[in-house]
């Protein structure tokens, strides 16, 4: 497809669960091929796309989303150029330590959302991902009543999670920023997120069959009022994004 072997997994990329938080500085533009630059700034449009193929971008209705968006996505869709999440093979997951040095994990596995591939190479536009809370698993049965409660997650207010992008910023091939706004309990705080891209098949045309993206960020608790047991737990949540994304079909 491009020089660059879209089919080698990224060695150099780090994944774990609770990888080193994102620290800022100045990032650098690296010029790419243009198709590969095409997938790449795919990215960008996380889009809003249902469980229900036959009706992309539902979720995402009643004020959730803008409405221009979502009618934008919808063309994209017509045109072949829309994603899905699979969900069997996708999750989001968080951790945080607490006392004495132990750490709590979760992950979610009921997650909506796609990315669009650009007709325009250049072409930039907004990201987004929905999270489903009530599918959380938990690393210690016995803490996870704690996190789901209203000191908390507050799952019975809030039964989900809203990601929007904003931007997106390369550091090398395959590898860049997603910067965006994270709304959890109701409340919107920005959040960084350091991905890594694989294409793990190639389509019969220049488009991928299947696109693996890998991601983790960080957030201050204390940012969405849950600020219970201070003592015991951590301020800082660590964010992981681990999605794969097949082509959208009625």
């Amino acid at each position: 497809m491009t020089e660059v072997n879209l089919l080698r997994r990224l060695a150099f990329y780090p994944w774990d669960m609770c990888a080193p938080p994102v620290h800022g500085h100045p990032l650098f533009r690296i010029p790419l091929p243009g198709c590969l630059r095409a997938c790449l700034s795919a990215l960008l449009l996380l889009t809003a796309l249902g469980s229900v193929a036959s009706e992309p971008c539902k979720p995402f209705e009643g004020g959730r989303v803008d409405a221009r968006l979502l009618e934008v996505m919808r063309r994209a869709a017509t045109e072949g150029r829309l994603y899905r999440v699979d969900p069997a093979a996708s999750k989001v997951g968080f951790c945080v330590r607490h006392f004495p040095q132990k750490e709590f994990r979760g992950e979610f596995t009921n997650i909506v959302g796609g990315l669009v591939l650009p007709s325009n190479i250049d072409q930039y536009g907004q990201a987004l991902l929905l999270i489903h809370t009530s599918s959380m698993e938990a690393s210690n049965e016995s803490l996870a009543p704690l996190v789901k409660s209203h000191e908390f997650m507050d799952i019975k207010r809030y039964p989900e999670i809203l990601f929007t992008g904003r931007a997106f910023e390369w550091l090398g091939p395959l590898q860049g920023y997603i910067y965006g706004d994270l709304t959890l309990r109701g409340i919107t705080q920005a959040v960084v997120f350091s991905v890594g891209l694989e294409i793990l098949e190639e389509g019969l045309s220049s488009l991928p069959e299947r696109i693996r993206l890998q991601g983790n960020g960080q957030v201050n608790r204390y940012q969405f009022n849950m600020r219970s047991h201070r003592i015991m737990i951590s301020s800082t949540v660590e964010l992981c994004l681990d999605v794969e994304l097949v082509p959208w079909g009625p």
